[in-house]
């Protein structure tokens, strides 16, 4: 990167890390979050699924389900219900253009008022013959939450164009309609939708630990920079974290660092200086690249005010080399 004021060099990287972030969750421009959920939904979503061992924490990967291979991205979505007047549950789902999204669980919850011995089905609308879920309660002396696993019939709903899922659900031993049976009366109540995902990516780095960089020398390193949601207005539709660690590499790289720990000393970057050793007329020089990345955990609403949570892969630079 060449040398840029430091007012400069903060627009930039600000620009940097937005552009970055939007193209890795598939968005043209930040979510208008015109309806939003009410936080108080949120949270007790959250805390659910944290009770329930679904998530070990906010940020954190669902501990009981199989967690993604490292070339994967996976997604974990919390959309919540529309109530229809006829009962359905409806759900606006965002589709990721271009990327087949594979479905490794699924999770529907309802709060339910105190009831007898009952069995709940869960179709999708207009679909009977196709049954999402099928649980039978027992006889229960006052409300709570229950989940509904809805897998494996849900992946052909994400091999379809359409957003919008709608779930008719029936009740056998219910002396009324099954939304009367639903607390929904208050926020924290709403029904909501936990589906976990993954989607195929490709590319891995070379892992090698590196430093920071310091005033007292050129050579390659990781220079770090931060930048806050709140500074740039976009707190409103990212849950978690509060902001991006945007590190990047720079510095000159002499031949001799090719055998330094904590530079890249690839098979490629041997036989590169191996060359130059040898006066060989070559085209192109050693560059200070990333050598080792991590994924960047995010927490964040989609333009249908769905809550999503996904591991972004090779987001935040970790460490540099000489390529």
């Amino acid at each position: 990167m060449p040398p840029l004021e430091h007012s400069a060099e903060k627009a930039f990287l600000i620009e940097v890390a937005k552009q970055q972030i939007l193209q890795k969750l598939n968005l043209s421009e930040r979510p208008n979050i015109t309806h939003p959920v009410p936080r108080v939904a949120v949270a007790n979503a959250l805390r659910r699924l944290h009770m329930g061992k679904g998530w070990t924490d906010v940020m954190g990967h669902f501990s009981s389900w199989e967690k993604t291979e490292s070339d994967e991205q996976g997604y974990e979505i919390i959309s919540f219900a529309e109530i229809e007047p006829s009962g359905l549950l409806q759900f606006q789902l965002t589709h990721t253009r271009g990327q087949a999204m594979h479905v490794l669980k699924a999770q529907l919850w309802l709060h339910l008022r105190a009831h007898q011995n009952i069995t709940i089905q869960i179709y999708v609308a207009g679909q009977p013959q196709v049954v999402l879920g099928q649980q039978q309660l027992g006889s229960q002396g006052r409300s709570g939450w229950h989940s509904f696993s809805l897998m494996p019939a849900l992946q052909n709903f994400f091999e379809h164009e359409d957003k919008t899922l709608r779930l008719e659900l029936q009740c056998e031993g219910c002396h009324s309609n099954i939304v009367s049976l639903m607390t929904t009366s208050s926020n924290s109540h709403q029904p909501f939708l936990v589906v976990k995902a993954k989607i195929k990516e490709t590319g891995h780095w070379v892992t090698k630990r590196s430093l920071s960089c310091d005033q007292n020398s050129d050579l390659c390193c990781r220079k770090d920079y931060y930048v806050n949601f709140r500074d740039i207005g976009w707190n409103d539709w990212i849950f978690k974290p509060e902001g991006y660690q945007i590190n990047y590499c720079m510095g000159e790289c002499p031949m001799h660092l090719a055998g330094v720990p904590g530079v890249a000393a690839s098979f490629h970057t041997t036989v590169f200086n191996l060359v130059k050793a040898n006066n060989i007329p070559i085209a192109g020089h050693s560059c200070c690249v990333p050598t080792q990345r991590r994924a960047l955990s995010l927490l964040y609403f989609d333009p249908n005010s769905n809550l999503i949570k996904t591991d972004i892969p090779d987001m935040v630079v970790d460490a540099c080399g000489c390529s």
